[in-house]
């Protein structure tokens, strides 16, 4: 009986560990996350499982003691599933910045008074790293002013007119390809979504007036210039109010905007010295909404980590083996 008691302890103990050692992994190093839709096609695809490096911008540390995984409430109730309730405060082990291109995972920016851990998720490429001026102009991008290559796997949309539909399916046809998705626009158009390389190949064998158009759309016209990281940073007119509002979403003190300058306990500042890298993050697939042409810069502490190696992936649409996306699995390199 006693025998059977102590294999019983160990037994527990043994799981035990495995759950911590999991759990730790999980936490600081690498962990297995599902692309979503409409996000980073085709660099990733939807069912794509990415291992995530967690470690490689800086170890972030629980803002909980205790948390449940997958909610943020207990069930039946409103009770937090972490604790303690308030949040502890933001901190890395070391910080490593976010490299332009780099694609990375990352907390949605919700301003909740809750675990970072417990905000949504999402992937996106930074273009944009402190100090940079990032201007998106009629669909070309410019980084500090010179014009930025963008992925040729980046999707957009464009409009076909009913008009040049059938020479446009056609000559999709005659390629071998088909448009990533498509959807009726109006009663005379129908849009398209493609990535830059099928978008230039159809270019070569259309004439110009059965091309389809791009579609710019207003979150695509902007210009941002980047706060340096850990510099003091001269507060002018033309960023007194963009720096007030990271300032005041992500910055431990606050500053009140007074017409074109920036006051604190009643008096002007000239300089702000910002505690943390804040970047600039895109959708590979342009018609996503969930980056920083929605939400603003992106402050380093959402940052989760960098998109590693596709362990594997598989397509939903499909069923059984057919379903195996083969070619990507254990797919590494740049992304």
């Amino acid at each position: 009986m006693a025998h059977r008691r102590a294999t019983f302890v160990g037994v527990v103990l043994v799981l035990l560990v495995a759950l911590v050692i999991s759990a730790a992994c999980r936490t600081f190093c690498v962990e297995l996350y599902t692309v979503a839709p409409q996000q980073m096609e085709n660099t990733l695809l939807p069912g794509d499982r990415v291992l995530v490096e967690k470690w490689h911008y800086g170890v972030r540390m629980p803002q909980s003691i205790l948390s449940l995984p997958g909610v943020d409430s207990l069930p039946g109730c409103n009770v937090p599933a972490y604790i303690p309730a308030r949040p502890l405060p933001y901190k890395r082990l070391w910080l490593d910045e976010v490299g332009r291109n780099d694609v990375i995972v990352y907390n949605y920016p919700m301003g909740e008074a809750k675990p970072l851990s417990k905000y949504p998720t999402a992937m996106a490429r930074c273009i944009g790293v402190p100090g940079d001026v990032v201007e998106a102009r009629d669909g070309a991008l410019y980084i500090n002013g010179e014009p930025s290559a963008q992925s040729p796997v980046a999707t957009a949309a464009y409009l076909v007119a009913d008009s040049v539909l059938s020479q446009v399916e056609k000559a999709m046809q005659q390629l071998g390809d088909e448009p990533l998705a498509r959807q009726r626009v109006g009663s005379n158009n129908t849009l398209f979504y493609l990535d830059r390389y099928r978008y230039n190949r159809l270019c070569e064998i259309l004439p110009s007036t059965c091309r389809p158009t791009p579609v710019l759309l207003s979150q695509d016209n902007y210009v941002v210039e980047l706060p340096q990281y850990d510099q003091e940073v001269a507060i002018t007119p033309d960023n007194a109010a963009f720096y007030a509002d990271i300032i005041n979403r992500y910055e431990p003190k606050k500053v009140d905007c007074v017409g074109d300058a920036l006051y604190r306990g009643g008096r002007k500042i000239a300089t702000y010295r910002f505690t943390q890298p804040y970047y600039w993050v895109v959708c590979d697939n342009r018609t996503s909404a969930t980056d920083s042409r929605t939400f603003g810069v992106l402050p380093h502490s959402h940052v989760i980590g960098r998109c590693g190696m596709i362990v594997f992936s598989i397509d939903a649409r499909l069923t059984g083996f057919s379903s195996w996306r083969t070619q990507r699995f254990f797919k590494s390199g740049n992304l």
